[in-house]
């Protein structure tokens, strides 16, 4: 709980409005996940049903001739998160935070720690599941335990890299958003 009161002194006091927005993107982005997950999910037990009843098992080259419904998911839940980010962009607004909010530069120490929470949250999840794999595939004797953390440090890697980029990018371009509507304003 100290963690949330120390961070919300730092950030400075939510603005009302911005956080109305937000709300209001992450309802649509929202929306587009829960309805795609369902048709996707649905998509698959259709896959499993058909597979099943004309004796034609998915876990064969047939199924790699099908579009998978993991495939699909992944698409949904990366359009659900860039539309809301888009729309969040577009109004030249990005954090709910003061702080953040009414910046005329890119915070780089906030990028940087979300690129480090992305990142961290990435490179543990990664490493963790590779273990938790190879344990139910080959046995706890077989795992592969520095060749996991190699691969948890390289998503690591990738995800503060790739994070960063496009915090940086997102402030860019919701400052100079917030900039031109500014100008458009006072024009």
């Amino acid at each position: 709980m100290r963690i949330i009161e120390r961070w919300n002194a730092i950030m400075g006091p939510k603005d009302e409005r911005l956080t109305a927005e937000s709300n209001r993107y992450a309802a649509v982005g929202y929306i587009i996940l829960i309805i795609g997950a369902a048709l996707v999910l649905y998509y698959g037990i259709m896959l499993e049903q058909v597979a099943e009843t004309t004796d034609h098992p998915l876990l064969t080259p047939l199924g790699q001739s099908v579009f998978p419904a993991s495939t699909a998911l992944l698409i949904v839940i990366l359009i659900s998160g860039l539309v809301s980010t888009y729309l969040q962009v577009r109004t030249g607004a990005f954090d709910t935070h003061a702080r953040i909010a009414q910046t005329d530069r890119i915070p780089w120490d906030y990028v940087a720690l979300m690129a480090l929470l992305c990142g961290v949250g990435l490179g543990v999840a990664t490493t963790v599941t590779r273990m938790l794999a190879e344990v139910q595939i080959v046995g706890i004797a077989n795992v592969a335990w520095a060749g996991d953390i190699a691969m948890g440090v390289v998503y690591f890697t990738l995800a503060f890299a790739v994070g960063f980029a496009c915090f940086a990018a997102t402030f860019r371009g919701a400052i100079n958003r917030r900039r031109q509507l500014e100008r458009e304003l006072e024009g």
